[in-house]
Formats: C-alpha cells, structure tokens, sequence
C-alpha cells in the first residue's frame, strides 16, 4: 500500500524557530533537525548567517529520503494510567508495611502496629472492606476514634498516630486528610506529684513487694525510667561493688550513653547477679511491659500514704526535685536525669513545686 506526502516546506515560528514540515496519511509532522533522517542538520543551533543555508539543505535531505522511500512513524505513546483512588484497607495495610521498615523506634513501631491492628477490626465491625480511602471522611474518621476509646487523651493519640500513618497515601492520591477537621478537647497532663513522706512508702513497699520496691528505689535514687529503662536493667549494666550504673543510648530516651551513679541506701539492696540475667526476672528476659503497672495498682489501693495523683513516675519525680533543692544547678540536673536539654529539665521542674525567686535572692547593691 502507497502514501504520499505533500506540502513539503520549511517553515519559521513567531519564537524564531525554523523547521521542515509536511503532511503524510493525513497527518501533518514537523522537525525541527535532521535526526529522523539519519542526517545532521540543525539550524536552530546555528548563527545567523549559517541558519537559512542549514535549513535549505535540511529541507534538501528530507524531499531526498521521502523520493527514496523514508516514512515518518508515529510513535505510539502507552498512556499512564495512574490510580484515582484505593481501598481504606489495602491502604492501612499499604502504609503499615512501609513504615514499619523504617528507622523509627521500637515503641513507635509498637504504637502503629496496634493502630494498624485496631483499624482493621473497626473495618470489619463495620463492614467497610469495600469502602474507598476518597470516602472514608471526617465523620468515619471520628467514628473510628471513638470505636477505639473515650478517653480524650487516648483519642488524641491515636488520631496523631492514623493521621501519620495515611499521611502519604493522602497525599499521593490527591485527597485532604480527614484527620486534620477531627477537633478533640486536650486534656489537661496529669502530674506525677512528689511523695511527700517517702521514707515510709519506701517502707511500705519493702513489705509490699520487693521487686517494686527496688523498681521505686531506682527510680528515686538513680532517676530512671520505671518502664522504659529500669525494668530491662540486667546486671551487666552494673559494675562490681553496684556503685554506678552503665546504659548505652540504645537504651535510654534521650539516645546518650549515661553513667549513673547508685546512692548507699540502693546499693544495700543490690546482690550482683550472673551475667546477662534481669536483675527482676532472674532470667534473660525481662518481665511484660505491664510488670510494674500492675503491681504499683495493688500497692495504690492497699496503701493510705499514698495521693491521687502518686504513680511510679512520682519517685522519679521526688528525686528530681531533691537534686535540684541539694544542688541548685540545672546542668546537674539534665546530666542525672539524662534529659536532651536544659529546657526539657526546665519544663519537667515546672510546676512540682520547685522553690521560686523571692525578691532577697535578686541582686543588692
């Protein structure tokens, strides 16, 4: 089967632009260089007086090759298809997977793997296995929040968490994330208030329990964290004579190596065990995350010593405050407490009833 091809000529553009053009089966194509034919002629690269000589032979070579047979192809382009839109679960799942292999921490990977988790029963209690991620809006993203819990403080969490982990998927199909109209009531934090008599609690607890006992000691004494450092302690962290404690920036939250001396009056309830075993468990392992939790809630409702607002955090707290009294210095006190900054020492302190200026401690002349 033949074609022709008429209108061969060249042509100029208002920018300036030269070219060859014609028409073909129809169609009308226009090159801007010789490439096509194999041929290597680009006026529009030229100087001035060198750009009508390159067109006209240009315009030459392709009534040449167009005499010989040479025909343009129309490229056919495979036209992208992208995706207008994904179902709610394959996006939760989508997400999850992804994040999960990231670089982020052991607690944070927990916190999403439970959000995950919880999301997919409220998919299924509610038969939304086909609902698309463009409808799931601001009312079924409330609906979600409250399925999860009706503590306001739990709710806000886990709306930061869902609202991080769809993030991405939000953005990439072009949809307004629904979680950012959600508008829940912040709670006020709840303060972990020092002990006042701690001496007996300590005695108390002596007699209550003698893991959580040595875990408040710790806590009081050393400044540690009750959940997240004290009870993964093994006795490898300790030295020989229990005089100082060793954590590595793995394994505390402001991610530094710390040297924690112990006080004698913690020391005395310290035994160096064998390497590598928990100094709670007496094994490799450590106790459930909800050790110490559940034990501080018996201990609270037995024991009448104790206010409202006393938790396990509150030895910390105590000694915090103890530190700061003895020492008067903010430095000391990030150093012990292994705080990232002065200004999270400064936060900690405020409002636990740390000792204020008065106007004798302002300067006299």
């Amino acid at each position: 089967m033949s074609y022709e091809f008429k209108n061969l000529r060249a042509f100029k553009l208002n920018d300036g632009r030269v070219g060859v053009s014609f028409s073909y089966n129809d169609k009308r194509f226009r090159f801007f260089n010789s490439k096509a034919i194999n041929e290597n002629f680009n006026p529009n690269l030229c100087k001035v007086e060198e750009k009508q000589k390159q067109l006209d032979l240009m315009l030459y070579y392709f009534s040449k090759s167009l005499k010989k047979g040479w025909r343009p192809v129309k490229e056919k382009r495979n036209k992208i298809v992208k995706p207008i839109d994904i179902r709610l679960i394959e996006a939760c799942n989508s997400s999850y997977e992804q994040k999960i292999k990231l670089d982020y921490s052991t607690y944070y990977k927990k916190d999403l793997k439970t959000a995950n988790s919880k999301i997919l029963k409220f998919i299924d209690s509610n038969n939304y296995s086909n609902l698309m991620l463009s409808e799931f809006d601001t009312l079924i993203a409330r609906d979600l929040i409250n399925y999860i819990s009706n503590s306001k403080r739990v709710q806000l969490n886990y709306k930061r968490t869902y609202s991080a982990l769809l993030s991405e998927m939000f953005i990439k199909f072009k949809m307004t994330n629904p979680f950012q109209f959600i508008k829940l009531v912040k709670t006020e934090e709840i303060l972990h208030k020092p002990i006042k008599d701690i001496k007996s609690v300590f005695e108390e607890l002596y007699l209550e329990n003698t893991n959580l006992h040595l875990c408040c000691l710790l806590a009081y004494g050393c400044l540690l964290r009750p959940h997240r450092e004290i009870r993964n302690l093994k006795w490898d962290d300790f030295n020989n004579d229990c005089s100082q404690i060793s954590l590595s920036g793995a394994r505390n939250k402001g991610k530094k190596n710390r040297i924690v001396p112990i006080p004698l009056f913690v020391q005395k309830h310290l035994k160096k065990g064998d390497s590598g075993v928990n100094i709670f468990s007496n094994n490799e392992n450590s106790f459930n995350e909800d050790y110490f939790k559940t034990l501080w809630s018996r201990y609270k409702k037995k024991s009448k010593l104790l206010e409202p607002n006393n938790t396990l955090y509150s030895f910390r707290h105590t000694g915090a405050i103890n530190v700061y009294e003895k020492t008067g210095s903010l430095n000391k006190l990030q150093q012990v407490m292994g705080h990232s900054s002065i200004n999270v020492s400064l936060t900690y302190l405020r409002g636990l009833g740390i000792k204020q200026l008065s106007v004798e401690d302002m300067p006299d002349l």
